[in-house]
């Protein structure tokens, strides 16, 4: 599995796993009620009202409802339910209220079974049942039985001629759920396409299906539309990035990760890495080393040696090499090689500093595991000692430098010019003597 649908499954699990709360549910009845003017013709039933008693019973369990005090209701709708007081009505009143009870304590599980009751005993009014249906959909996805939800919102349309646009995206969250990404794309669209101001979560779900799918080039016009539309959510930005990568626009991919940083949406080590990283590889080093230099200060970016590095690095694409001298020697001491040392002598070359780089330079090449760099590292150690005027440990370094093919040439050139130098030297202390 590609990064890439790999960050599309974790879009499609925060969407299916958010909780379905019961002022959620009511709010949604309401909508779909407002929203579904036509509905099939119902068979006719005469209109009931609650008895006095029934209605001042079911207010009070109401009233303990909108203070928490669940148990007060229970009892009160549990009595009214055994008591041979009620007729059927308002007994499947007192029930559906006490399926409310159980779904506002958060037992999904339960208020699911005691909505199922109120519904089967079929005295309560048309709508109040359509809504019910319509309920009991959303609660059995909530309880992890797409089949049960679908079964409930199937029955739910075949009562509606006008089914709504939520009810669409219900049904589509459905079948994703359930893996059916053809009948999901089907619902979802139809939804989007009824909506002048579709809900977010059903783009969610239309995404899901093209990064599932791979549809790259289908999900990048309809990211790019989310993202002018809620600009403020994170997860959007980042399948943006992501499918601009995958589709090898890498300009913008880069731009989208900038658009995250500006929101201050980047807040893990990880994405601030990332980010720094991106600058630094699109020519853009100082902005690379001020978020790194920010974070490592702070905390906001762990401080491992590979981190101090890239902060180190990013200084010296800026040209700002005493910047880049702690990091490096942070980083140098956390290192299992002398690489680092070795990276730190050059910064104190840039600015002819040839104490400080000789005595990196050597902790470099006493670390060890140069690797490839090793040869280099002799050969610009022995330029250092001659610079300082060590000609006699400058040719000892430079006959190391001599044992690689790459820097014998060079290695040899200053040896020569150094025994040169000494002889001369010598030559004339000599003449200074006799002369003396």
């Amino acid at each position: 599995m590609s990064k890439l649908r790999f960050s599309s499954l974790i879009l499609i699990f925060s969407f299916i796993a958010s909780p379905i709360m019961p002022e959620a549910i009511r709010l949604i009845d309401t909508a779909t009620a407002q929203e579904d003017k036509k509905k099939k013709k119902p068979k006719t039933r005469r209109s009931q009202v609650l008895s006095k008693g029934a209605f001042n019973q079911i207010t009070t369990a109401q009233e303990a409802l909108a203070e928490s005090n669940h148990e007060t209701a229970m009892n009160i709708l549990l009595n009214m339910m055994k008591s041979d007081r009620y007729n059927p009505y308002e007994k499947g009143v007192a029930q559906q209220t006490y399926a409310y009870v159980w779904a506002d304590k958060g037992d999904y599980s339960r208020a699911l079974i005691e909505f199922e009751r109120a519904l089967n005993l079929g005295v309560l009014p048309e709508q109040v049942q359509l809504d019910l249906t319509y309920n009991l959909a959303q609660l059995s996805i909530a309880e992890d039985k797409p089949k049960q939800a679908l079964r409930y919102l199937n029955r739910w349309f075949s009562q509606v001629e006008d089914p709504s646009a939520s009810a669409y995206g219900l049904k589509a969250q459905i079948y994703l759920i359930m893996d059916n990404l053809k009948q999901a794309e089907k619902n979802v669209s139809k939804a989007i396409s009824m909506s002048d101001s579709p809900k977010e979560s059903w783009y969610r779900i239309l995404l899901s299906v093209y990064l599932q799918q791979e549809r790259y080039k289908e999900a990048l016009p309809l990211l790019e539309v989310v993202v002018d539309r809620f600009p403020g959510k994170k997860a959007f930005w980042q399948q943006l990035s992501a499918v601009y990568q995958e589709l090898g626009m890498e300009k913008k991919a880069f731009a989208a990760q900038q658009a995250m940083h500006n929101q201050d949406m980047l807040k893990t080590s990880k994405e601030l890495v990332r980010i720094a990283q991106l600058y630094l590889y699109n020519d853009y080093p100082f902005k690379a080393a001020k978020i790194l230099d920010k974070g490592l200060k702070d905390g906001s970016i762990k401080k491992t040696s590979k981190n101090w590095e890239l902060l180190a690095t990013s200084w010296m694409h800026s040209r700002e090499w005493k910047k880049s001298r702690s990091p490096l020697l942070k980083a140098a001491s956390k290192s299992e090689s002398g690489k680092l040392y070795a990276q730190l002598g050059q910064a104190y070359i840039q600015d002819e500093d040839w104490k400080n780089a000789e005595k990196y330079l050597i902790k470099a090449v006493d670390k060890g595991k140069l690797e490839k760099r090793e040869s280099n590292t002799y050969l610009v150690l022995g330029i250092t000692q001659a610079r300082l005027g060590k000609f006699e440990k400058a040719i000892k370094t430079f006959r190391r430098a001599g044992d690689f093919d790459d820097t014998a040439k060079d290695a040899f050139k200053w040896i020569r010019s150094l025994e040169r130098q000494l002889a001369e030297k010598a030559r004339a202390e000599k003449e200074k003597q006799k002369t003396g």
